[in-house]
């Protein structure tokens, strides 16, 4: 389990280890907890630096682009 104590909905995470893993792979205890640290911190940061765009700007675009279509159809139709 990884605290993540800047989170904003979640807390805390979960990750599920298989029982062989350090032992197949040659990694100590300390080494598969930093991982799910480093990938817990990728996550929370590219999840926060998505921004949406309100609707009225696709509004705004769809019109201008029905509008561009109709200005040229009118211009050469």
């Amino acid at each position: 389990m990884v605290r993540y104590p800047e989170a904003g909905v979640f807390e805390q995470a979960l990750f599920v280890v298989r029982d062989d893993a350090a032992v197949s792979r040659g990694v100590t205890a300390d080494e598969v907890l930093a991982e799910a640290c480093r990938i817990a911190q990728r996550q929370s940061g590219s999840a926060r630096k998505r921004k949406h765009r309100p609707p009225l700007v696709y509004m705004l675009l769809g019109a201008g682009g029905v509008g561009v279509a109709w200005a040229v159809s009118w211009l050469f139709g």
